[in-house]
């Protein structure tokens, strides 16, 4: 980093978590890395979530509460705290997870270190009410050319722990909006994707809680304000949204060449429409488990 330090930004955004909130912030003011700011956006909370926040912002610098003056929706608070980060790097913790104490110096190093990466995260592992069950998906995309690394990011994606990686503040919030649709983390990473590299680095993680909004796709949908029959066809709905963000919708593929662009919104949409074919067919589970294992291995 040639002896300069950085800003970074780690954003919270919460709603009614009084009781994990606060090891999200530890683990973000915990960290080994010293220019910092903590950013958390409280979405109107009505339990002590407000309370539990102020008092660790009282007693650190580093840490700022701003809270909503009424419920702006999941994905809109996600949102907030992006615009508020004054940080040159920018990253995303879920409020019920925390990180590794060398998590922001390691992503760091590496985005510095390669001008053509994109996105830096560490291994998810995962946890059931504080029991773990173990890592989650490792998902890099080394390919050179930008239409390999989405494709293959449609293709591969599960859990999407990679959305809490460290990214350039600048370029995440020229992908703005996030839209709020079924899956909108995986189309908001596949245009950071089309702009360089993403890698997981095996030496740090990210630690997420399992359960809440994300315990099913009709959860999922619910806690969206989407309608039940997105729940029930999830893949079907991310296929029609990809489609359109690659195509026409999404300005962060707008310098690509338009024949280009349709090309490969058919063929996401197509990988995307067998996935939940194969998702739905339950004897071919464990063939799909191995195809996405190889291509995993392979990038």
């Amino acid at each position: 980093m040639n002896g300069r330090v950085p800003l970074i930004t780690i954003g919270i955004p919460t709603y009614n978590r009084v009781l994990l909130v606060g090891r999200a912030i530890d683990s973000a003011l915990a960290q080994d890395y010293p220019q910092l700011e903590i950013i958390v956006s409280d979405n109107a909370s009505t339990d002590g979530t407000a309370q539990a926040c102020r008092e660790r912002a009282a007693g650190d610098r580093r840490l700022r509460y701003a809270r909503q003056p009424h419920n702006i929706g999941a994905t809109r608070n996600f949102e907030e705290v992006l615009r508020l980060a004054s940080g040159e790097y920018f990253m995303w913790l879920g409020d019920d997870d925390w990180i590794d104490p060398n998590y922001v110096r390691l992503c760091l190093g590496t985005l510095v270190d390669d001008a053509g990466m994109a996105l830096v995260g560490g291994v998810p592992h995962y946890y059931d009410k504080g029991i773990g069950k173990g890592p989650g998906q490792r998902l890099s995309l080394p390919q050179r050319a930008w239409w390999r690394r989405v494709l293959a990011y449609f293709w591969q994606v599960r859990d999407n722990g990679i959305f809490y990686g460290l990214a350039r503040t600048e370029s995440l919030r020229g992908l703005l909006p996030i839209r709020n649709v079924m899956a909108g983390d995986w189309l908001h990473i596949a245009v950071l994707a089309a702009q360089g590299r993403v890698r997981t680095l095996e030496s740090t993680r990210v630690h997420r809680e399992l359960g809440g909004t994300t315990a099913s796709y009709s959860q999922i949908a619910d806690s969206l304000g989407l309608r039940p029959i997105a729940g029930r066809f999830p893949f079907s709905f991310v296929a029609w949204a990809a489609f359109a963000d690659i195509a026409w919708r999404h300005r962060g593929y707008g310098d690509r060449r338009c024949v280009w662009r349709w090309a490969l919104a058919v063929l996401v949409a197509c990988s995307l429409v067998i996935r939940g074919a194969i998702v739905a067919a339950a004897p071919a589970g464990a063939a799909y488990r191995r195809v996405l294992a190889a291509l995993s291995t392979r990038a």
